[in-house]
């Protein structure tokens, strides 16, 4: 592991998160940064001009013939017939105005958990033998997958600068700035009772267990210490029942996401939103993964290995 991959671990975070709340052409502005920071001057980002329009193009790589279309509906959600217009309208217009350029057609979707409607799915396969055309879906992850390739200094000035070190987690996550993350969920905790918490099993194994990515891994990493500093923070509140509250709250947010279908790594990230983070802001970033860290440790959020007899 080098100092690279964990830069990359924060500023996937950070662009994943993004990637969930941008639609539209803020979607394809953001795929049109990231197609020149990757591929220089071989990536045209393209725009409407007068009555010709976009030549159904929000992307063009000359010197490999791919066309790129965007597809950013709000909220990630497709609505099907609209999706299915666009394609078709999109794929056939691609073809008639680049004609013998176009050797690949690719559709950019931000569509929630990297998942496309089986009917977009087969129409773009239909298309795609009319026309003679190959073709390829390529999702958010995907897009965040391209990225990991952009240099790192360039990624750094685009994703969240560098990953906080040890020491910065230890420094940024003061009990001012758990205090004022921990105050994004007060609002939105239960106050029942907690139930038994199980002794904290090896972060290695938890991650593992859980097929949380690498990403994940090396964040919590850096911030087990700061983690401890948050369990003193809750430890030292007036209130006794502080703690179980935000421990019950937690737990009840991991289950309704898990119980939404969100992916290991997507609950991950929504939990860093949970706690306050995600802004920008390197201070209140720290202290919303220190928290996450902590209560993933104390086994409040994702799931226990079962255990192994001896």
């Amino acid at each position: 592991m080098d100092a690279d991959d964990i830069d990359w671990s924060w500023q996937q975070l950070h662009l994943h998160l993004t990637l969930r709340d941008i639609d539209g052409n803020a979607f394809e502005t953001l795929f049109q940064d990231i197609g020149k920071a990757l591929w220089g001057t071989a990536f045209h980002a393209t725009i409407p001009m007068g009555s010709r329009g976009d030549l159904k193009c929000d992307g063009w790589r000359p010197d490999v013939g791919y066309v790129y279309q965007c597809y950013g509906p709000r909220y990630g959600r497709a609505d099907v017939d609209d999706a299915l217009k666009k394609v078709d309208t999109d794929f056939r217009g691609a073809k008639d105005h680049w004609k013998d350029l176009l050797k690949k057609w690719l559709f950019v979707v931000g569509l929630y958990s990297n998942k496309i409607p089986s009917q977009v799915s087969r129409l773009i396969a239909q298309l795609s033998g009319e026309l003679s055309i190959p073709s390829e879906v390529l999702h958010r992850g995907d897009i965040v997958g391209l990225a990991s390739g952009i240099a790192p200094e360039i990624r750094a000035r685009m994703f969240g600068g560098r990953a906080p070190t040890r020491s910065d987690m230890i420094r940024r996550a003061t009990y001012e700035n758990i205090g004022r993350a921990l105050a994004y969920i007060r609002a939105d905790i239960t106050r029942s009772p907690l139930e038994a918490i199980p002794l904290p099993t090896a972060l290695e194994e938890k991650v593992a267990y859980n097929v949380l990515p690498d990403s994940a891994r090396l964040l919590f990493g850096i911030s087990t210490a700061a983690a401890k500093r948050v369990e003193k923070y809750i430890e030292g509140q007036a209130d006794p029942n502080e703690g179980a509250r935000m421990a019950s709250g937690f737990a009840d947010r991991y289950r309704l996401l898990r119980s939404e279908g969100a992916e290991p790594a997507e609950a991950f990230q929504q939990l860093v939103i949970f706690a306050g983070g995600a802004t920008g802001d390197p201070d209140r970033d720290v202290a919303a993964l220190a928290i996450v860290t902590h209560f993933f440790t104390t086994c409040q959020i994702f799931e226990q290995p079962p255990e192994t007899g001896t």
